[in-house]
């Protein structure tokens, strides 16, 4: 059993499945993609030697009959599949809850046949599919040790809190494939060159940049939408020209990845928000 909705540009939906309007025959393009395989072919060696390959685009084609009244069920269509215009794709099975935008390259509608129907074409520059969870996860330096109910029955200072430097964070990736993350950076005091760092594969980005009480800094290290901003009193600034000698856009591998915070002062008053969301090749 699944269901397939689109949202048009205008936030306006449409589910496909389960509406009496429509009856769905097929729907192409949800497995994985084609991968394109380039390689070079050396004079006097069999074979080929690999060069570089990715994955092509995802295209989506779905055949649909229309049903009574198909002039206005038809015209109904065209308000969310409009062409060159993008197009959200939303599909759930038994196992997974995923969308994919898109944009519409074709409807073509069979308007003298018997039984209506349509054959609308999809096609998606991003090929992975999102999982419809985003998860959030939380780090920072200091723990809070205040608890209710509260009582203070000795002489000595009672313990708020404890700054413990270095504190990993284990972060879960469910994707078929590496996925990049929206890292977002508070600084509730002054914090000299903030770093996140992948414990497992040694990999680290630093912003050469003194953060002030208030900074916020948001890097997406996301596929396509890659930024590196600071906000500081309603000021934004690129610091894509800061990152350190090294730097990498870090990218969470499959499974379980531990990350940790450093600066080289100031971590102490360093607290990020790490968010991701799991991408599949196919459903």
């Amino acid at each position: 059993m699944y269901t397939f909705t689109v949202e048009n540009q205008y936030g306006q939906v449409l589910e496909l499945t389960h509406n009496d309007a429509y009856a769905v025959k097929s729907i192409l393009g949800l497995d994985p993609p084609d991968g394109i395989i380039n390689t070079v072919r050396n004079a006097g060696q069999d074979g080929t030697v690999f060069n570089s390959a990715y994955m092509d685009e995802r295209v989506i084609t779905i055949t649909l009959a229309i049903n009574y009244p198909a002039e206005i069920n038809r015209i109904n269509l065209y308000k969310y599949f409009k062409i060159k215009y993008p197009v959200k794709i939303r599909y759930r099975n038994g196992s997974r809850n995923v969308w994919i935008i898109g944009y519409t390259q074709s409807v073509q509608v069979a308007f003298f046949d018997k039984k209506e129907g349509a054959q609308i074409t999809v096609r998606c520059p991003n090929p992975y599919f999102n999982d419809d969870l985003t998860v959030k996860q939380e780090m920072s330096n200091i723990t809070a040790l205040f608890e209710f109910p509260f009582a203070i029955e000795e002489q000595d200072p009672v313990e708020m809190s404890r700054i413990e430097l270095g504190r990993e964070q284990s972060i879960s990736n469910g994707s078929d494939v590496p996925i990049g993350m929206k890292i977002r950076i508070y600084a509730s005091g002054a914090v000299v060159n903030p770093q996140i760092y992948n414990v497992h594969t040694g990999e680290f980005l630093k912003i050469l940049d003194e953060m002030q009480t208030g900074d916020v800094i948001e890097i997406s290290t996301i596929r396509g939408s890659k930024s590196a901003i600071r906000y500081r009193e309603g000021v934004k600034s690129s610091l894509i020209g800061y990152f350190a000698e090294g730097s990498v856009w870090l990218q969470l591998l499959p499974g379980e990845n531990v990350m940790t915070m450093y600066a080289d002062s100031g971590p102490e008053y360093m607290y990020v928000e790490i968010t991701s969301t799991d991408q599949y090749e196919g459903v």
